[in-house]
């Protein structure tokens, strides 16, 4: 798939939603935030991303290497800036090229081009959210972001904030595209295999739903998802920090 024409197609989106919602409007997706603070920390990620991916840098960049973001309508200019400038940076950029993640496993630029891909997804919808304007995320997108979320990201959190106190098995399956996951938490530390599975939860439903509940932007019994089995997983994976 094609991360980085999603990067700039999901970044102008997110933009126009922005615009169209205004910048003291509040995301309701992201409780104490308005769309000033979605686009500051939308556009920083872009920042960080490019000079990594430019400078194959083996540690995040310092601070004073960000400007700070500006107030008012130049907000909107300077996260167009940001999605330009970090489309041309993963175009320009080698995805072999050791690059510094947080996770610090894959640690190359072509790790960039998948998570900012996904985080802008989500984003988008966030600023849809707030602009009160349809949202959708195309099933390839979101297979791809399920499964980073699953084998990538809830690994890295889980690792960093200490034992979830999830117990039990969810199966996650998409209905519309390829896509089955099973993720086994012990003591709280979750595994996650690609595979037909009975769980002790199972949610399934199109992908760009699922991937949008997964995220906790997105309820069961819409567009097409279902749950099965343990609601008190359900209630678990909702206190997931993610």
């Amino acid at each position: 798939m094609d991360h980085i024409a999603d990067i700039d197609r999901d970044g102008r989106g997110l933009l126009a939603a922005a615009r169209a919602a205004g910048l003291d409007a509040p995301v309701p997706s992201c409780p104490g935030w308005d769309v000033r603070r979605l686009l500051g920390h939308s556009g920083k990620v872009l920042e960080r991303t490019a000079m990594l991916v430019r400078e194959g840098l083996d540690a995040p960049p310092e601070r004073d290497r960000y400007d700070a973001f500006p107030e008012g309508d130049a907000a909107y200019d300077r996260f167009e800036e940001d999605v330009v400038d970090v489309v041309a940076a993963l175009t320009d950029a080698d995805p072999a090229l050791p690059c510094w993640n947080f996770t610090r496993h894959d640690e190359l630029a072509g790790f960039w081009c998948r998570r900012v891909a996904n985080e802008l997804a989500v984003h988008r919808v966030d600023a849809e959210l707030a602009a009160g304007v349809p949202s959708t995320v195309g099933s390839e997108r979101g297979v791809d972001g399920v499964d980073e979320l699953l084998t990538v990201l809830l690994p890295y959190v889980t690792a960093q904030l200490g034992p979830t106190g999830v117990t039990g098995s969810i199966h996650l399956h998409t209905t519309d595209a390829e896509g089955e996951w099973l993720t086994v938490f012990r003591d709280g530390a979750p595994t996650t295999t690609r595979e037909h599975a009975k769980g002790d939860l199972a949610v399934r439903g199109p992908a760009g739903p699922l991937f949008l509940w997964a995220w906790h932007r997105h309820a069961i019994g819409t567009d097409g998802l279902e749950s099965f089995g343990d609601p008190a997983l359900l209630e678990a994976w909702a206190s997931l920090t993610l």
